[in-house]
């Protein structure tokens, strides 16, 4: 009579968990990747928002990008530590939402800034790889540069 019962070996259990782990560990490599290029796509959605923003900042100063006295031009409005001098209410929730947004997608590192002259404005963010997204009021989107080209007074520009 055979008494052998029937089941799995210790051994092939093991074989078999070792298979499921390591698999497992090359899902999460490749989710890690794809969830760094999606929060650079988001990136680049919202700074292409303060682009729309900074026209219909535009409208709203009569022609011109920079600070009229009361009212923030571009660059206090999306490149400053606060929104709240936007032509409107509205206008700041916006430009917050979307720099509070920039930040989260990369982990607190994206700090869009901004330059803006009365004719021109450049407005870029840092993406999760350490290189720049850059929009201008001429309508260029430039990925992909180091370091940061909308930094220094007056260079609204997103042009190297």
């Amino acid at each position: 009579m055979n008494t052998r019962s029937k089941g799995f070996t210790l051994i092939e259990l093991l074989v078999v968990i070792a298979i499921i782990g390591i698999l497992a560990a090359l899902v999460l490599v490749a989710l890690g990747n794809a969830r760094d290029k999606a929060n650079d796509a988001r990136i680049k959605s919202d700074v292409g928002q303060l682009r729309t923003i900074s026209e219909i900042i535009y409208d709203s100063l009569n022609a011109n990008y920079e600070n009229t006295g009361a009212t923030a031009g571009v660059e206090q409005c999306v490149g400053g530590a606060s929104a709240t001098t936007c032509t409107s209410l509205e206008i700041s929730n916006n430009v917050t939402a979307l720099v509070t947004d920039i930040n989260d997608a990369n982990g607190g590192a994206g700090n869009p800034t901004a330059e803006s002259t009365a004719t021109g404005f450049c407005i870029e963010a840092q993406l999760n790889d350490g290189t720049f997204t850059c929009v201008d009021n001429t309508g260029v989107t430039e990925t992909g540069h180091s370091p940061a080209r909308c930094t220094a007074v007056g260079d609204v520009s997103c042009a190297s």
